[in-house]
């Protein structure tokens, strides 16, 4: 019964997730043809700029989309611990895209400062980049909650996306009244903020998804977890060797219990398949764990 409620909790944690992935590509798609035109009609190159920045947030969401129903796939004989992983590689490929983007704003910024093609942007050009940082705070702060409650980090990775773009307006933003003001030279500057903007967040990003590429361990909050609960089981006298790495949204747990040497292998076995229904029930996102049964405390 437990078991069939997480699941259940499973799927939504899913849906969950795919369904900010669907309002962070309406939410640009909007962003995007809004700031692009107001860019070309202001002559604003930073608003342009954000314009990008918010086209690229368009395929991100569809890539972590994507990844999210292929992450949903349960474990087969060619993918042993899950699907998980595909959030990563989303994780990854909207980090080659921000980079990308960030890439093509300093360009487009600095050939606007070298031709001296520089000109102060119209007043639409300040009511949208303020328009952007409100809309962009307020995806950030829904889908990076949504990322946290199902522990997706494409997820998460898209709600920063959303933040780095709240982020790029406000450089915008303040590049354009600088340039209004009599010093246009500041538009295309903070174009170039934006990007900086970008590489940041994406590295950040990046590192994240690394971490888990290389089995970077959880932290120790998640092993005083597992302990605790092993530790519950009848005929379990102590735990060790234990190590909990991420893969997408869920956990891989491995564990060393320790057993009285002189029980039956059957018992011993036993035992072992009750920690591990122990923790894959109790624990919250573990998806497979793995027990190894020690006879005593001497290695």
């Amino acid at each position: 019964m437990r078991q069939n409620q997480k699941q259940t909790s499973n799927d939504k944690d899913f849906q969950t997730a795919r369904y900010w992935a669907v309002v962070g590509f309406a939410g640009n798609f909007g962003l995007a043809i809004l700031k692009g035109w107001a860019g070309i009609v202001s002559n604003s190159s930073a608003m342009v700029a954000d314009a990008v920045h918010s086209a690229s947030d368009i395929f991100a969401s569809v890539f972590v989309y994507i990844s999210l129903k292929i992450a949903q796939k349960p474990a087969d004989k060619e993918h042993p611990y899950g699907h998980g992983r595909a959030e990563v590689i989303s994780t990854l490929v909207v980090v080659g895209m921000l980079a990308a983007a960030g890439v093509e704003i300093i360009r487009t910024a600095i050939t606007t400062i070298r031709h001296g093609s520089l000109h102060a942007p119209g007043d639409l050009a300040v009511y949208v980049a303020i328009l952007s940082v409100l809309v962009n705070e307020l995806m950030y702060q829904f889908t990076y909650r949504a990322g946290v409650k199902t522990n997706s980090p494409s997820t998460i990775a898209n709600a920063m996306d959303n933040r780095s773009d709240a982020f790029s307006s406000i450089a915008a933003l303040i590049g354009i009244v600088g340039a209004k003001l009599k010093y246009p030279v500041l538009d295309p500057i903070a174009g170039i903020v934006v990007a900086l903007f970008i590489f940041k967040m994406s590295y950040d990003i990046a590192m994240d998804a690394v971490g888990q590429i290389m089995d970077e361990s959880v932290g120790e909050k998640k092993i005083q977890e597992v302990t605790t609960l092993a530790l519950t089981v009848n005929g379990v006298r102590n735990v060790h060797g234990i190590r909990v790495r991420q893969s997408g949204a869920a956990f891989l747990v491995d564990l060393d219990i320790v057993v009285d040497p002189k029980i039956t292998v059957q018992m011993a076995h036993d035992i072992g398949e009750s920690v591990r229904e122990m923790i894959r029930v109790q624990m919250d996102k573990v998806s497979d764990v793995r027990v190894h049964i020690d006879p005593s405390d001497l290695h």
